[in-house]
């Protein structure tokens, strides 16, 4: 139960911050420049954030599904993901009325705060690092320090789909 008003918690503090259901998503792709290739290696840097890093494993587990396999060693191709982004700020005012005398209306601020900006993932020619697939995607990443994984992971599918 506890686990559920968590959840339920979560999912309404998602859902009054989004200005829009998805992520806007845009991609730059050079199909002929992946045909044949099937394996990859993701670039983590070791300073990366735990966005950065979440936004890779994602990444790692849609290129899994797509049937490219992960291998640390002369790989076909590299991945990696990048944010750039703003952090912000909302001033959330909410009105307690009911069962309340017409006089007696309540009301209390509170903060709401998170990143909005661009995610941008990355899919480079291993030798000559040529840039051979770019996705992005644009909107609220993260709301009070929780990133949207529902939202990217929606965005994530929609690029991806253009791999193949």
């Amino acid at each position: 139960m506890k686990h559920l008003l968590l959840a339920a918690g979560i999912l309404l503090v998602l859902i009054s911050c989004k200005t829009s259901e998805n992520i806007i998503v845009d991609q730059v792709s050079n199909t002929s420049g992946l045909s044949g290739k099937k394996t990859f290696q993701v670039i983590n840097k070791p300073d990366a954030s735990k966005d950065i890093l979440l936004l890779n494993k994602l990444f790692e587990k849609k290129m899994k599904e797509r049937g490219y396999s992960k291998v640390e060693k002369n790989p076909d191709f590299l991945v990696q993901s990048v944010i750039a982004s703003i952090n912000y700020e909302n001033e959330i005012l909410e009105y307690a009325g009911v069962g309340l005398p017409a006089n007696a209306m309540s009301s209390s601020n509170h903060f709401e705060s998170g990143k909005y900006g661009k995610v941008i993932f990355l899919i480079q020619d291993a030798q000559t690092y040529e840039v051979l697939w770019m996705g992005t995607g644009t909107g609220i990443l993260t709301a009070n320090e929780i990133i949207d994984k529902g939202s990217i992971n929606s965005a994530l599918d929609e690029l991806i789909a253009g791999l193949m």
